[in-house]
């Protein structure tokens, strides 16, 4: 596992190309905080996430 013990910060993880990047970490061993702008998205994701028994939250980023 390349990424074992790391963490990952994706933005814009809660759909499209943002989601695809921290899916693919995921196997890779990294636990993931998916930060978007819709919170419950993002919590979605990762709820998945933990659900594979794997490592992941859902964050808000918020624009200024």
């Amino acid at each position: 596992m390349k990424l074992k013990d790391k963490v990952a910060v994706v933005t814009g993880a809660a759909s499209g190309i943002g989601k695809a990047i921290a899916l693919r970490y995921v196997p890779e061993g990294a636990s993931v905080a998916i930060a978007d702008l819709n919170l419950d998205s993002s919590k979605a994701v990762s709820a998945g996430i933990i659900a594979a028994g794997r490592k992941a939250m859902g964050i808000a980023m918020h624009a200024p």
